[in-house]
């Protein structure tokens, strides 16, 4: 009987992971598997341990990188699956060149990053976190808050810049609000969807200087590294805020924390950072009206068994013969 590994990337004990796989696979199909939890801490280690993967279950904390010469190791490896929408750690191009297809659980956790768009707009627009700091304090800010400036998202108008999947549910919820939704995407949405959503679409540098609220939901790529630049951070509508819930390096930093010191921007939310864990010198620690969270906009109970359930789903798909689903590299299965 043959034994095929599965490699887990993700910090995951083997026994849950075995537990897992024996709650969807027959007895038959999990007694040829044998599960490593990857525990080293080297590059060398890693493609040591990648040589002998048949399925490798990426790392959902983007901490381990799987890298050309990683990719290159995994001579046995018929899968990498990754336990999160993002996949930005892994050689997606040169696992095609390898013929290794390379799978995310998109939509997994879509109802999750919408809902926090949604609550980190409001909290920027009623100054939320300000008035919880006054609160806790002793401090009775009733009549001080109106000085702050506290808003309504009824007739805002919110740029959605991606709209995919989440930035569609985005525009769901934010409908009954009453408020003006435009869209950027370099795939524009099919007719029935802008009608049902009523949004409009606009160039990306129009939405930039014509939203009150612009929420990002692009993955990161070559292209949208830096898509918020200097430049349109400072074409933004004065009072502006700006919500990032898709990946750090999309958003000029330095840029945006400036804008808020300033004052032309009303506010910021964030629940991604160029550098994670952020570190202490990040300038949007100290930037007034901002609103951080530590990359949990997709961590929902329900959202995390999402992506377990599809992520076991794919890996047991495959043992036994068949078809992976969101393969994000093109890579027809069965292609080494």
């Amino acid at each position: 009987m043959v034994t095929r590994k599965i490699l887990v990337l993700s910090p995951l004990p083997e026994q849950v992971v075995l537990a897992l796989l024996k709650a969807k696979a027959s007895s038959e199909l999990v007694m040829q598997v044998e599960v490593i939890s990857y525990r080293g801490g080297s590059k060398k280690e890693l493609i040591e341990s990648a040589r002998e993967a048949d399925i490798i279950l990426g790392d959902y904390t983007f901490n381990t990188a799987i890298d050309a010469d990683v990719l290159r190791s995994a001579s046995r490896c018929v899968l990498i699956q990754q336990p999160s929408t993002g996949y930005q750690h892994i050689d997606v191009r040169e696992a095609a060149v390898l013929g290794i297809p390379v799978a995310n659980t998109a939509g997994a956790n879509t109802v999750s990053v919408a809902e926090h768009t949604v609550m980190l707009i409001l909290a920027c627009l009623k100054k939320l976190i300000l008035a919880h700091k006054k609160t806790i304090s002793g401090e009775w800010a009733q009549d001080e808050m109106a000085n702050h400036g506290v808003f309504e998202l009824h007739h805002k108008t919110v740029g959605i810049i991606g709209a995919g999947r989440i930035g569609v549910e985005v525009a769901k919820r934010l409908k009954p609000f009453g408020a003006n939704m435009i869209y950027y995407d370099v795939n524009h949405l099919s007719a029935d969807t802008c009608v049902d959503y009523e949004l409009s679409f606009r160039p990306l540098d129009a939405l930039i200087a014509e939203s009150d609220i612009i929420t990002i939901h692009t993955p990161l790529t070559v292209e949208t590294e830096n898509l918020i630049s200097e430049g349109r951070i400072a074409r933004m509508k004065p009072g502006a805020v700006l919500i990032n819930v898709s990946r750090g390096s999309i958003v000029d930093e330095a840029a945006l924390a400036m804008a808020l010191k300033d004052g032309r921007l009303q506010g910021a939310a964030l629940d991604v950072f160029s550098t994670e864990p952020i570190g202490p010198a990040n300038p949007l620690l100290d930037a007034p009206n901002v609103v951080l969270t530590p990359h949990v906009a997709g961590a929902t109970n329900e959202s995390r068994w999402r992506i377990i359930n599809m992520s076991l789903d794919n890996i047991v798909s495959v043992l036994g013969g068949g078809v992976p689903v969101n393969i994000v590299n093109g890579v027809e299965p069965g292609s080494r």
